[in-house]
């Protein structure tokens, strides 16, 4: 397969602990497994009406959104592995008690749910799309936006993961240690920065401990390159 180029011209990335942008660039430098700064994220962007309706992972998707200053007519991608797992847990657990389920948590579990609360908020019309691929998810996000592209000068791609509940948690589950997400808003027309995504042998990609941390690793400069798959599929992210 052709190699794909993307241009990137905003990033963001939000945690549950840490919205600073800094103190992000600072520990893409380093191996940590995961930011250790204690702050509280304020997730102040998003209205109060939207904001109780979110889980934590929802603010953090919504949050590294509104850094972008989204349009009201750009396309958006939305992807995740797991979606608003907790929720789904939570659903389950008060059907195996024989137990009446909260309608507003069941309509906000499903997958496309906090994309459908952005485009509400925002009053965003534009298409609106969103992706589950296991370890693979961020790169069929990006190609899903690479097709958008080709009729809308710009594209806005939301990756978010969670913990996995810890009776789900298992060895090839794509979650993460905490809530987070990552945005970031392609173009068209050529930027600063420009990555490029192709398909390789997924038998010479090594497995990722954490794939949404390493993909921030990538996006904000820590490294030159990453690599994901799902032991078929396999993408390899560079720079030109």
């Amino acid at each position: 397969m052709t190699a794909i180029r993307l241009h990137v011209s905003d990033v963001s990335v939000v945690s549950s602990r840490c919205d600073n942008p800094a103190l992000w660039r600072a520990w893409a430098q380093t191996s940590a497994p995961a930011p250790l700064a204690e702050t509280t994220t304020s997730y102040a962007a998003i209205p109060a009406g939207v904001r109780r309706r979110l889980s934590p992972l929802g603010r953090c998707a919504l949050s590294a959104l509104a850094s972008l200053k989204p349009q009201a007519d750009e396309p958006t991608v939305w992807a995740s592995s797991w979606g608003d797992i907790s929720r789904t847990f939570k659903l389950t657990q008060t059907l195996s008690q024989h137990e009446d389920m909260s309608p507003a948590d069941f309509a906000l579990s499903v997958h496309n749910a906090v994309g459908a609360q952005a485009a509400i908020w925002l009053k965003n019309h534009a298409s609106t799309s969103a992706v589950a691929a296991g370890p693979v998810t961020a790169s069929c996000a990006l190609l899903e936006a690479f097709l958008k592209l080709q009729s809308s000068p710009s594209v806005l791609v939301v990756r978010y993961e969670e913990s996995m509940p810890e009776l789900w948690r298992n060895n090839d589950s794509d979650s993460a240690p905490l809530p987070c997400a990552w945005a970031l808003r392609l173009t068209s027309a050529p930027n600063a920065q420009t990555i490029k995504l192709k398909t390789v042998d997924a038998a010479n990609v090594e497995k990722s401990a954490c794939h949404i941390l390493d993909e921030i690793r990538f996006l904000i400069n820590g490294t030159d390159a990453y690599a994901e798959s799902d032991g078929v599929r396999a993408w390899h992210w560079g720079r030109l």
